[in-house]
């Protein structure tokens, strides 16, 4: 994605120690003990007076030396909290050295990363090389074949090369008559790499041929040394102000990372989700063992306690709004658990849409299970007159709305204020707006039959709930209570002259649309909420 990464991480085994570009140990307290190269922890702390012991993991002794463990021979008294003035002394030193003011601390990195000369580059190269080459020649004859060089690059790089790799090295740092390669062929041609064109031998006998030769490669050295001299002259300010702009975007441009697009960083983005949902099982668990006792608890009071029919509209009230409350409060964290890191990764330049888009799809999967779940639960105890599948289709149309307003509101409030919020709006496009008993009055007045209609969820999904389980079990109460009731709900949710079918379906498209609309609100406050966080 074209991010850096920061890793925390415990006593790592030194060959990934050493994988990192620069790491921060942190002693009691929290206080920096070091930070740099990983490269530069051992000597530094060895010149401090610690002494580390054969075939120790030196990651493992680092910590050692933080907790106090290990004694320093030139200070009697040693105590891990003196590693905190020790480096600070060492801070201060270091600013001596490079230079006071507000540009210190760059001019100490531009020392301390002194580029080395060519004579040093081939000395380094020559010594650390001797060791792996003595180890793989050991026929002794000077030279390597394409198996040693194998063998060699394997043990240099901890990974084993393609013969195809090896066969190119091997003509690039011998003649194409050679079979083998001398360790002063090896080491020029890592040599060289470090120069704007590598001298290898496919090199040497292209100029040979004329096709290519220093005079092709003049340019790019003519402006390399132009551009190190300080006495360039210009015809005119204007000229060299045009040269700058144009040297400067080429620049940033260059540096601009090569970033992947839609698709691929969904990918990724897919991948990374699927591992952070594997690891909120237990958050997940709690959530469908709360969602299973709302279906018992319910199940119980409707079928045993208070006896209502089947077909009772203000029991299926109460089960949406239960699982719309419960869903659309698990739905929070998708995009309120981990603004902070969202923000830091759209200054980087993340894909928002393949963010949201990976984000969505894999919380579905919980929406799936607890809907199931709940909906499972409160059927088998209850033991309704209805088809399971038909009983849940209503159940899957609010889980869906619900989840949209969970998206929506996460990505606008701030995360402590999220549950509050989602309770508030449950209770009123839930529990108030579509009450039965109420909702004939709001039906009466055009304006509000159609924001009702636009933001209640129970408005619809009741309705679907209650026409199912009325055509299937085409109710005849004789208690007149029961049969008052049912006249009223009729009154409200059947509509003269349409089909229970087209009713259901235009209640399906009403909600099918508001969890649409729900989640373009979702992705909108996403990518266009906090965005001075998010540069």
């Amino acid at each position: 994605l074209g991010m850096t990464s920061i890793m925390v991480i415990h006593q790592p085994r030194y060959s990934l120690f050493t994988l990192f570009d620069e790491v921060l140990l942190l002693g009691k307290g929290g206080e920096t003990v070091f930070l740099g190269s990983s490269l530069e922890a051992k000597e530094y702390f060895e010149n401090l007076g610690f002494e580390m012991p054969q075939n120790e993991n030196p990651a493992d002794w680092f910590m050692d030396v933080l907790s106090g463990e290990v004694h320093n021979d030139r200070i009697s008294n040693f105590k891990p909290d003196m590693l905190f003035e020790m480096w600070r002394r060492r801070h201060e030193r270091q600013d001596l050295e490079a230079g006071a003011g507000p540009n210190g601390r760059l001019l100490r990195s531009a020392t301390k990363s002194r580029v080395l000369s060519p004579e040093e580059d081939r000395a380094i190269l020559w010594q650390n090389l001797q060791e792996g080459w003595d180890a793989v020649d050991t026929n002794k004859d000077g030279v390597m074949d394409e198996e040693e060089l194998k063998e060699l690059l394997a043990h240099c790089a901890a990974m084993v090369p393609t013969d195809e790799v090896v066969r190119e090295l091997m003509e690039r740092m011998a003649p194409a008559d050679d079979k083998a390669v001398t360790k002063k062929q090896f080491v020029d041609y890592l040599s060289s790499l470090s120069d704007d064109v590598a001298r290898d031998e496919k090199l040497r006998e292209a100029d040979a041929t004329g096709v290519t030769g220093p005079h092709a490669r003049q340019p790019l050295a003519s402006m390399k040394e132009s551009s190190d001299e300080d006495s360039t002259t210009y015809s005119s300010d204007e000229s060299m102000s045009s040269i700058g702009s144009a040297n400067s975007a080429t620049s940033l441009q260059e540096m601009s990372p090569d970033r992947p697009g839609f698709m691929k960083q969904f990918q990724i983005l897919t991948l990374r989700r699927l591992v952070q949902w594997w690891r909120m099982n237990r958050q997940r668990g709690i959530f469908v063992v709360a969602l299973a006792l709302g279906g018992v608890v319910l199940a119980i009071l409707d079928g045993y306690i208070t006896k209502t029919p089947s077909w009772d509209a203000m029991a299926y009230l109460n089960l949406h709004t239960c699982l719309a409350l419960l869903l659309s409060i698990f739905c929070l964290s998708v995009f309120g658990n981990d603004q902070p890191v969202f923000w830091r990764e759209s200054a980087s330049g993340i894909n928002v849409q393949s963010y949201y888009v990976a984000k969505i799809l894999v919380n579905t999967v919980d929406v799936v299970l607890m809907t199931f779940v709940f909906t499972t639960v409160y059927f088998l105890i209850r033991q309704p007159y209805i088809s399971y599948w038909r009983f849940i289709i209503p159940f899957i149309f609010t889980a869906y709305t619900a989840a949209g307003w969970g998206y929506f509101i996460s990505t606008i409030v701030p995360p402590q204020h999220g549950p509050f919020i989602v309770s508030l709006v449950s209770f009123i496009i839930c529990g108030l707006l579509g009450n039965p008993s109420t909702l004939a009055n709001f039906m009466d007045i055009p304006v509000m039959d159609i924001a009702v209609s636009a933001i209640s969820i129970s408005r619809w999904a009741v309705q679907m709930s209650f026409l199912i389980a009325f055509d299937h079990m085409d109710p005849h109460p004789t208690d007149p209570r029961q049969e008052a009731m049912l006249n009223t709900y009729k009154g409200v949710y059947v509509v003269d002259g349409e089909s229970y079918g087209r009713t259901i379906g235009i209640a399906c498209i009403w909600l099918f649309v508001m969890g649409f609309v729900l989640r373009i609100l979702s992705f909108l406050g996403l990518k266009f909420t906090n965005r001075s966080k998010q540069v």
